[in-house]
C-alpha cells in the first residue's frame, strides 16, 4: 500500500490517507512516498508502519543513534532541525485551531518562529533507564515494557553517558531501574535540558519587563526556577507549588539570599486564592503535562492583569485557553521553544491580557468547556 505524508501532528506521527481514511505513520517525514503495512484499525483512523521509503523526503536527515525507531526515547531524529523547529511551531497552531477554535488568520502572525535549543544532541541533564528479567538494561520501546539495550545515548549529556558506562553491570545486577542525573535536587520537577532552560528563563523576564510586574503570582513554581528571577524585578511574588519539600528548598534558598519579597507557599494551584488580597499584575503558571484546567476558576478569581502560561502540552494549553477567553481573557502571544530536540514533544510561553472586565464565571467548570 503506497501513500505521501502530507503533513505531521501532535505526537509525532505522519499523517497520510488510504481510501479516504486517516493514517497516522510513526517517522514518517512530510512528502515521503512509502509503502506501508497496517497495523491497528480504529474507527476514526488506521495506524501503519513504513515497510519501504520508496521516495524520500527532503526534510529527512541520517539519524545518529543505531536504535533510533525501536528506543522510545526520541522520534524525530530523522527529520533536520530545521524541519523539527517548523513542525513544532506548525502543531502548537494547529492545537490553537482545532481546541481552542482560534482562527489561523488571526492569530499566525502572533505565533513566534520555535526558539531553539543550543544544544541538539547532548543536552538532557538526567535518564530513566529501565532493567528486565533478562537483565537488558536500557529504555523502553515506545508503548512497551521490553527494554531495548544502546552503548550512549545520543540526547543525554556526555556525563551521564560516561557514567553508565562505568556502572552498567553494576546497574544490571541490581535488576532495577536507575535515574541518572547531573543535579543534586530531587525535590520537584527540573527542566532537562539545562541550557535552554537559561533561555526559557531570561525570555520570560524580557516578557516580564515589559508588563506591569510590581505584584507577581506564580503557580506550579516547582523550587522556584522563574521565582528568583521574577522577585528581582517585582515588588512582591506569591509562589504556590503543592511539592512540600520544593517549597522547602525554595523557602531555604529565599531566606539564603534575603529574599523578603518572595513568599512560598505548599499548596494546590487551585487554593492560590488563600494567599493573595489585592490586585495582582501578573500571573505566571507552568503546569505539568495535565494542563491547569483544575486551578482556571481559581485563577480568574484572583484576575491577574496579565498571564505567562509555559506548557509543555500544545493539547491541553489549547484547552486551558479555550476556557480562559470565555471567561474575561484575551491571547496575545505565543512563543513555541524546542525544549526536546529530535522529539515530538513541544514547550511553549503564551501571554493572555485581562480585558477591562471580566465575564461571570459559571456554577459548573466542567460544563462551562463543553
Amino acid at each position: 500500500m503506497r501513500v505521501v505524508v502530507q503533513k505531521l501532528i501532535s505526537g509525532g506521527s505522519g499523517l497520510a490517507s488510504v481510501n479516504g481514511k486517516t493514517v497516522f505513520i510513526p517517522y514518517a517525514a512530510v512528502g515521503d512516498e512509502l509503502e506501508i503495512e497496517i497495523v491497528k484499525t480504529y474507527p476514526d483512523y488506521l495506524e501503519a508502519k513504513i515497510v519501504k521509503i520508496i521516495t524520500p523526503s527532503k526534510d529527512r536527515a541520517l539519524p545518529l543513534c543505531p536504535v533510533f525507531g525501536l528506543c522510545g526515547g526520541c522520534q524525530w531524529q530523522h527529520l533536520s532541525s530545521e524541519t523539527q523547529l517548523h513542525w513544532k511551531r506548525e502543531i502548537l497552531l494547529e492545537a490553537f485551531e482545532r481546541i481552542a477554535h482560534m482562527k489561523r488568520d488571526d492569530i499566525e502572525a502572533k505565533i513566534a518562529l520555535t526558539l531553539p535549543s543550543p544544544k541538539q544532541w547532548h543536552y538532557r541533564n538526567r535518564i530513566q533507564l529501565h532493567v528486565d528479567s533478562k537483565e537488558r538494561l536500557g529504555f523502553y520501546r515506545p508503548r512497551s515494557k521490553e527494554v531495548v539495550e544502546f552503548e550512549k545515548c545520543y540526547i543525554a549529556d556526555e556525563r551521564l553517558n560516561e557514567q553508565l558506562q562505568k556502572e552498567r553491570e553494576y546497574f544490571r545486577k541490581r535488576g532495577k531501574g536507575v535515574a541518572l542525573r547531573l543535579d543534586e535536587s530531587e525535590a520537584s520537577f527540573l527542566q532537562i535540558n539545562s541550557e535552554q532552560n537559561q533561555v526559557l528563563r531570561k525570555t520570560l523576564i524580557e516578557w516580564v519587563n515589559a508588563l506591569p510586574h510590581r505584584r507577581v503570582v506564580e503557580l506550579y513554581a516547582g523550587e522556584g526556577n522563574f521565582s528568583f528571577e521574577i522577585a528581582k524585578k517585582a515588588s512582591e511574588v506569591i509562589a504556590v507549588e503543592v511539592d512540600k519539600r520544593a517549597v522547602d528548598s525554595a523557602q531555604k534558598k529565599a531566606f539564603q539570599e534575603k529574599r523578603a519579597q518572595l513568599h512560598f507557599y505548599a499548596a494546590e494551584a487551585a487554593e492560590v486564592e488563600q494567599f493573595v488580597q489585592g490586585e495582582v499584575d501578573l500571573l505566571v503558571l507552568d503546569p505539568p503535562r495535565k494542563g491547569a484546567f483544575e486551578a482556571l476558576e481559581a485563577i480568574v478569581k484572583v484576575a491577574p492583569s496579565f498571564m505567562i502560561y509555559v506548557s509543555c502540552n500544545p493539547s491541553t494549553l489549547a484547552r486551558d485557553i479555550a476556557w480562559l477567553q470565555k471567561h474575561g481573557y484575551m491571547f496575545q502571544k505565543s512563543l513555541p521553544i524546542d525544549m526536546f530536540p529530535q522529539t515530538h514533544h513541544i514547550e511553549s510561553m503564551t501571554l493572555l491580557k485581562k480585558l477591562k472586565k471580566l465575564k461571570k464565571l459559571p456554577v459548573d467548570n466542567e460544563k462551562a468547556l463543553t
